[in-house]
């Protein structure tokens, strides 16, 4: 009986220390905390001239960025005009958050760097300065172009992504117009339910309108930055509703049907492509595994049987 009652006073105080020993060192955890909080407020609120700002940007912000933004300026002095305003609007349609003169930065740096490296590589593999030109002139080209690849491939990504986002998009903002919601608040819903492009995009109209932008002139931007053809149509017919006093939520039901139709019609179409696509890999790789396995024993037999000849 007494070894009963020792071990539950045992078990008791140790119960009961690791209890004070959790109070306090959360307590402890919660007092470190707080003082990191003001030690960090305090370190903002010092500073307060432009240089101690600058010099708690991270370091793509401090030095990386203004590099390319001054390599980007020397480019674009040299572009024409429409070069110019062509680029900013595929880097806008491409949803990159770096200005186009930062991205223009990237030709200069990816162009050089890329001809510097392949040229010490050349240097060090063929010994003499013409090999290593002959090397580091077109991978230095293809580094300048590699920068046009990849806005090209993030400009056609994010499209893709807001065309297929736009019928589902359409139907909430049909349900929110039934509902009884505006146009604008039907446009707030989906920004709240909604993730991708295309929500941010309406956000971005919602912040312009509220900045005393017009409702067609917002519109009418976010077609233009994202490029999309579908967004365009539907921006189009929104305002002639607008402009008209036709009903919304139909305009929207007939937009929405209109566009689960294209898709429907485009999924055909990239099934009706499939066979052709496969052709290539089917005589290239696939045919001749099967003409080696089916084959091969009855090759190895003949040519046995004219060698014991």
């Amino acid at each position: 009986m007494l070894a009963y009652v020792a071990l539950v006073a045992t078990l008791f105080i140790f119960s009961a220390a690791l209890l004070l020993l959790q109070h306090y060192f959360h307590e402890r955890l919660h007092m470190e905390r707080r003082l990191e909080g003001v030690r960090e407020l305090s370190l903002q609120q010092r500073a307060d001239t432009p240089d101690e700002a600058r010099l708690q940007l991270p370091l793509g912000e401090r030095i990386i960025a203004p590099l390319m933004q001054s390599a980007g300026k020397a480019l674009q002095a040299w572009a024409p005009l429409g070069l110019k305003t062509n680029l900013a609007r595929r880097v806008r349609a491409a949803g990159l958050s770096s200005t186009a003169e930062q991205f223009a930065g990237w030709y200069i740096i990816s162009g050089v760097g890329g001809f510097l490296l392949f040229t010490l590589l050349g240097l060090a593999r063929f010994g003499s300065a013409s090999g290593a030109l002959y090397l580091g002139l077109p991978l230095g080209l293809v580094g300048a172009l590699l920068p046009e690849l990849v806005l090209a491939q993030r400009m056609a990504e994010r499209q893709s992504q807001i065309v297929r986002a736009l019928p589902d998009v359409l139907d909430l903002l049909t349900v929110s117009v039934n509902a009884g919601l505006g146009f604008d608040s039907a446009l707030m819903k989906v920004t709240d339910k909604m993730k991708g492009p295309l929500p941010t995009e309406m956000g971005q109209v919602l912040h312009e309108i509220k900045m005393g932008v017009a409702r067609r002139d917002a519109l009418r931007s976010m077609a233009e930055r994202t490029g999309v053809m579908e967004l365009r149509s539907f921006v189009s017919t929104i305002i002639q509703a607008d402009q008209l006093g036709v009903s919304i939520s139909k305009v929207l039901r007939l937009q929405s049907e209109g566009l689960r139709e294209r898709r429907r019609q485009r999924a055909e179409e990239m099934a009706m492509k499939a066979p052709v696509k496969m052709l290539l890999p089917l005589v290239l790789f696939i045919f001749p595994t099967l003409f080696i396995v089916l084959l091969g024993p009855a090759v190895l037999q003949i040519m046995a049987s004219f060698a014991g000849m």
